[in-house]
């Protein structure tokens, strides 16, 4: 039995968890906190209660569906995966053909049950955000639309994946999802931003392997320059001096790559401002349900 276990399912299940990259599955459960945050009838709301299914789909959000997203990813992005120095980490392993045939089953579970927790919502819009994110995710990567070698779709459909449709599967638990809060747009631009910003880091590696991705396309300072842009409008949107505060060191960060565009800087700086988004996510989470 030890041996089955050490042999087999324990290899695989580690090898889908490695797929899945842990450090990214709180990003998208703490989105859709933020939806609840912001409805009518979320935290602030006394009678504001958890159900069974809201909670089943928030944690869906975190390895389930990086698993879908990450799986077709790497499925799709071998070839560039076995030159990439990045690979091989929590950064994304190099897939082997051996283990394709697992990941294909298990993305294609995953989005299955992901799928069928929205339709026993009975929520159009939750059906409609849910779909949304297993097509972009598919398209993102797959072959013939591969949108992440068609820039700009490649920041346009992360930001809808990352937090847009996230946020409105919150949201449609507590208010009227058709009608989404300006901020979850603001918010949609800055994780556009933050995506083009993160093709920066391998940019030489794309390049080589003929992936036109958005630092390819518009040049390395251009996609540290656009969130930097984007950021810089933060105070029209946020209240809270911590996210302005945090919104700012990502100007910074941004604009200084802009001046200085090296692909290891880029990676350095990414590194700092995605677990410190997390971070604010988390704090500003906190203020919204005192």
């Amino acid at each position: 039995m030890k041996r089955f276990w050490t042999g087999g399912i324990l290899k695989k299940f580690l090898l889908l968890i490695k797929i899945s990259r842990p450090p990214l599955w709180l990003a998208q459960p703490l989105i859709f906190c933020l939806g609840l945050a912001y409805g009518r009838h979320g935290f602030a709301d006394p009678r504001f209660r958890w159900s069974a299914l809201m909670v089943t789909q928030m944690v869906w959000l975190s390895f389930p569906v990086c698993l879908y997203t990450f799986g077709i990813n790497d499925i799709f992005d071998a070839a560039s995966d076995r030159i990439n120095p990045r690979k091989g980490g929590l950064e994304g392993i190099r897939l082997e053909q051996q283990h394709r045939r697992l990941i294909e089953k298990a993305a294609l579970g995953a989005g299955i049950i992901f799928l069928s927790l929205s339709f026993l919502t009975r929520n159009v819009f939750n059906i409609f955000y849910t779909s949304t994110i297993l097509c972009l995710a598919y398209v993102y990567s797959a072959p013939p639309w591969r949108l992440k070698t068609r820039p700009p779709l490649d920041v346009v459909s992360a930001g809808i994946m990352g937090f847009l449709a996230p946020f409105g599967l919150g949201f449609g638990f507590v208010d009227n999802a058709a009608a989404l809060p300006i901020q979850a747009y603001y918010f949609t631009f800055c994780v556009m931003g933050f995506h083009a910003f993160s093709t920066i880091m391998d940019y030489e590696v794309d390049k080589k392997a003929g992936d036109t991705t958005f630092a390819v396309a518009y040049g390395k300072r251009c996609a540290a320059a656009l969130p930097g842009i984007v950021f810089l409008l933060s105070p029209f949107f946020v209240e809270s001096f911590y996210v302005k505060i945090f919104f700012l060191l990502c100007v910074f960060l941004s604009f200084f790559t802009a001046i200085h565009p090296s692909e290891k800087l880029a990676r350095h700086f990414f590194l700092l401002m995605y677990p410190a988004a997390l971070l604010i996510l988390a704090l500003w989470l906190v203020h919204f349900i005192k």
